[in-house]
């Protein structure tokens, strides 16, 4: 849920006061978006919450840091990618993803099979589909290279513009486009694998 510029720069301010209910509320009002970021790049609920955890304790120690000029949600947004980096690379080499099956449940917050969204107009078989979409689309993303999973849940799962992610990732409009479309090429090709 985002809050107004006002609001929002008047908890930032209190945050690097050291106003622990200042950043209770900041925690609160930002929680879920740095759960999804994390869980969609790492595509474990287990992970992705220790990550968020890693990512509140960080913004706790530099929010004094935080300029003026920088937005909030770019800042705290560029911390959980930088934290998911590390936690994808720390994985990898434990070799945590070495499972293809489809047959393995994925793991969520809401338990093995990700929840679809709720419509009273859905029968059971259309519910069911939709969480076996949800799930195909989560596994196809951790085929992906880091970079295409990082702009596909940037542009297409969190609904950032190009002009934040060109400030986020440090890449002009142009190339943040034709990495997009190549990745989204990947992910269908990723997915039609997984159909046949």
């Amino acid at each position: 849920m985002k809050t107004s510029p006002r609001i929002q720069r008047e908890v930032i301010e209190s945050c690097k006061a050291g106003d622990p209910r200042a950043f209770a509320e900041m925690v609160l009002q930002s929680q879920k978006k740095v759960f999804n970021i994390a869980y969609r790049m790492l595509g474990n609920s287990e992970e992705a919450k220790d990550v968020a955890q890693e990512v509140f304790v960080s913004v706790f120690n530099s929010i004094k840091d935080l300029r003026e000029e920088i937005k909030f949600d770019s800042w705290l947004t560029q911390i959980t990618l930088n934290h998911c980096r590390n936690r994808w690379k720390y994985l990898k080499r434990r070799h945590y993803f070495n499972s293809d099956s489809l047959d393995d449940p994925a793991e969520t917050e809401d338990g093995d099979v990700p929840r679809a969204i709720y419509d009273p107009s859905d029968n059971p078989e259309t519910l069911y589909e939709k969480k076996m979409i949800q799930e195909l689309v989560q596994r196809g993303l951790q085929k992906l290279k880091e970079d295409q999973r990082e702009l596909l849940v940037l542009r297409d799962l969190q609904g950032f513009s190009y002009e934040e992610m060109g400030e986020l990732l440090g890449l002009p409009e142009g190339t943040i486009k034709s990495k997009l479309h190549r990745a989204r090429m990947d992910l269908k090709q990723v997915l039609e694998k997984f159909a046949h």
